[in-house]
């Protein structure tokens, strides 16, 4: 069976760092086109995480699971420090989405927006972060990689 997950993780990756983006435009320029397009590009990018994120378990079982499968504890370490940012990014996304709709105008309210943009940069980080992790299971562990 293909793997789903390398399919499904670009534009979620791509699109809530464009949300942080957008967001700092915003704060930058005060252009409400750059606040609702950020907007728009968290929704995206929470739920192609959230698929993401289901696609990745679903290959990690599939490949990691067995009675066939090699138990390597060091790849099995990389892959559940993998798992956990993905996990951390749904979250953590899922919170900053929450609030956002809750508070509309949370970027126009100074009292308000602390919290909402150091909730984004956690999120930017663990994004990068994680990001970093499936490509080093790929790329230098060689997860998912036919011999």
């Amino acid at each position: 069976m293909y793997p789903w997950h390398p399919f499904t993780v670009h534009f979620p990756i791509a699109l809530l760092i464009v949300h942080g983006i957008g967001v700092w435009l915003y704060l930058r320029r005060g252009e409400r086109a750059y606040e609702i397009s950020a907007y728009y590009a968290l929704i995206l990018g929470w739920v192609g995480s959230l698929i993401a994120t289901l696609t990745g378990a679903i290959d990690a079982a599939r490949q990691l699971v067995g009675p066939d499968v090699p138990r390597d504890a060091a790849l099995l370490a990389w892959v559940n420090a993998h798992a956990i940012g993905g996990v951390a990014i749904v979250l953590i996304y899922g919170r900053a989405l929450l609030r956002r709709r809750r508070n509309p105008t949370i970027l126009d309210d100074p009292d308000a927006r602390g919290g909402y943009l150091r909730l984004i940069m956690i999120g930017i980080i663990f994004t990068l972060a994680s990001g970093w992790l499936g490509g080093h299971l790929v790329y230098t562990l060689r997860l998912g990689i036919a011999s």
